[in-house]
């Protein structure tokens, strides 16, 4: 048996974020984001699991990307933006469950969300450096 040596120790599962219906099989999968419109829509929570997870990442700020979770799975979570490129940060609470993530033509290279799965609901953080680079809704 070959051993695999330090090159691919730490290397990660990228994509180009685009229209799709994101699979299981993407969990821990690095979308960069932002080159072309992208509606992405997550798999259901219980096809998910526990420990399903995906990045999301701003690479080009030309078109926006959507992330949307099916039916009545929600999502909790919150995105720490900045007050457009200024050292003053604030967060964009959000106390009740949402479905629709988007990161805007507003964000900026470097932006970006997590979301990880518990097996009952979606969880989510982010961080823009721009106000509005990062919304967050009900569908």
């Amino acid at each position: 048996m070959a051993k695999l040596g330090r090159y691919s120790a730490q290397r990660r599962k990228v994509e180009v974020a685009s229209t799709k219906t994101i699979a299981v099989a993407d969990c821990g999968t690095m979308f960069t984001c932002g080159a072309a419109t992208a509606n992405m829509t997550l798999p259901t929570v219980a096809e998910a699991g526990a420990g399903w997870w995906a990045e999301f990442w701003v690479n080009n700020n030309t078109a926006a990307t959507t992330i949307t979770s099916p039916g009545t799975d929600l999502m909790y979570g919150f995105a720490i933006v900045g007050v457009d490129n200024q050292a003053t940060f604030e967060i964009a609470a959000v106390a009740a469950g949402g479905e629709v993530i988007t990161l805007t033509t507003a964000a900026v290279l470097g932006d970006h969300v997590r979301i990880w799965c518990d097996g009952t609901n979606y969880f989510w953080e982010g961080q823009s450096q721009i106000l509005t680079g990062i919304t967050f809704a009900a569908e």
